[in-house]
């Protein structure tokens, strides 16, 4: 999966990512940021801010299920089911 960043300037490969997490900013709100590990160093990246800590949980939320989402067929025959991963791209949403 892959997350395109609220200003639409950066894509991040989830598959990199360590962690997530949400970041009080007195002056621009709740800011989500993804952790990665480079070398030795910890890298993170702003994808958005929100008003409330309310609504950037939300948008965990909304991240953790779009991840996990699968396609689910089912054989007419023999009533196997099968589950594909979907190509997936999150875009952060406006404030």
């Amino acid at each position: 999966m892959i997350i395109v960043s609220q200003n639409k300037t950066e894509i991040i490969n989830f598959d990199n990512v360590m962690n997530m997490e949400i970041t009080d900013c007195e002056e621009k709100g709740y800011l989500i940021a993804a952790g990665f590990i480079v070398g030795r160093d910890d890298n993170y990246r702003e994808l958005g801010y929100y008003a409330t800590e309310a609504r950037a949980k939300e948008i965990l939320i909304e991240i953790a299920r779009e991840f996990k989402r699968v396609l689910r067929t089912e054989n007419r025959g023999t009533g196997q089911q099968r589950f594909y991963d979907v190509p997936k791209v999150y875009y952060m949403p406006e404030k």
